[in-house]
């Protein structure tokens, strides 16, 4: 999918190629072809040899002066005369997807790992993954009917199971998106913003911006992925008796609140924390005139409210002043709150 239509001609001359309009971060040349058309980068470039835009296909200038500090510009090509259907955002949108559809292919050719990770728009946790686990054949600009994705990964059977758009300007449109969802097509999209992503490839390859996919399992009640929950051990001392006790806490589940205390677990996760050593009952606070679930001491009546729970045992556990430990206990579904 173009990531900037071939009609837009924004002017820019031969000394600012990327002469910026909008505010917009400035964006150079910085991949060319050669005559066998080969990519090759300006900075591994050497002058005396021909190069080719890769969008337009005419003649570009080398421009690699060798100095390097404040007031000097990173090597990079020119057009030796600018056509008006070129542009460096076109350039940029091309010359990624074209390295990493090769990037991808020799990673499938060696069978070999192309390890990623995302932040998830579904649970917020941060996931990893192997961007060619099930990829046979890759397909550049691969026709869909409904959409035309920059790049397709097809399994053994031919069918399309992700696609990658690289956006530069112009984001995949909501027929695209439909379409992905309704087929199970999982969405992995790169946001472009300068040239310089052509010189981090390997890092930007290794974080896309966007993955439509999460590896939490779904509720088997309402079908919405689950979040994974995490409980932390906290071994203190009673301010009552100066007895030792432990408090649990789950950290960060992010449709229940930050951390929570005992007053908001599951009966599940009253039970894990019970099984970990914790003395959790129900007590009364006079401060909120009610009776909750509480980490309490095992040797007083003593026990630990949900405000001071956190200011003076979670916190301090997170800065290492505490003895404390933390494991996955499972599931939760944010939408129906089962488990």
């Amino acid at each position: 999918m173009r990531s900037v239509s071939s009609c837009l001609n924004f002017g820019w001359n031969l000394s600012e190629p990327s002469a910026d309009k909008f505010g917009m971060r400035k964006i150079l040349y910085i991949v060319g072809s050669d005559g066998d058309g080969n990519l090759i980068k300006a900075r591994d470039a050497e002058k005396g040899n021909e190069f080719f835009c890769t969008v337009c296909k005419t003649e570009l200038i080398l421009r690699k002066s060798g100095r390097t500090g404040p007031g000097s510009k990173r090597p990079h090509f020119a057009h030796r005369t600018l056509t008006p259907n070129c542009t460096p955002e076109t350039a940029l949108h091309y010359s990624f997807k074209t390295l990493l559809s090769q990037k991808i292919l020799e990673h499938i050719s060696l069978n070999r790992t192309l390890q990623f990770y995302w932040q998830c728009g579904h649970c917020y946790d941060e996931h990893s993954g192997n961007l060619i686990k099930r990829a046979k054949k890759v397909a550049v600009e691969y026709n869909m009917t409904v959409c035309q994705p920059d790049i397709a990964l097809l399994d053994e059977s031919g069918n399309v199971f992700a696609v990658v758009e690289v956006v530069v300007t112009h984001r995949p449109d909501d027929n695209a998106l439909k379409f992905y969802k309704d087929n199970n097509i999982a969405l992995i999209q790169f946001d472009l913003e300068s040239d310089m992503d052509l010189d981090d490839l390997e890092l930007k390859i290794s974080r896309p911006d966007l993955v439509s996919i999460c590896r939490n399992p779904k509720c088997e009640r309402c079908g919405h992925y689950q979040h994974k929950t995490k409980m932390s051990i906290i071994e203190a001392e009673c301010w009552r008796c100066h007895s030792v006790m432990k408090l649990a806490v789950i950290e960060e589940p992010y449709d229940r609140g930050s951390s929570i205390g005992p007053s908001q677990f599951f009966k599940g996760e009253i039970e894990i924390a019970r099984q970990n050593g914790v003395n959790i009952k129900e007590q009364f606070s006079g401060t909120v005139s009610r009776r909750y679930q509480a980490n309490s001491c095992p040797k007083c009546p003593g026990f630990i409210g949900e405000h001071y729970l956190f200011t003076e045992y979670h916190a301090p556990a997170g800065y290492g002043e505490l003895k404390s430990y933390s494991f996955d206990i499972g599931y939760y579904c944010g939408v129906c709150w089962t488990r």
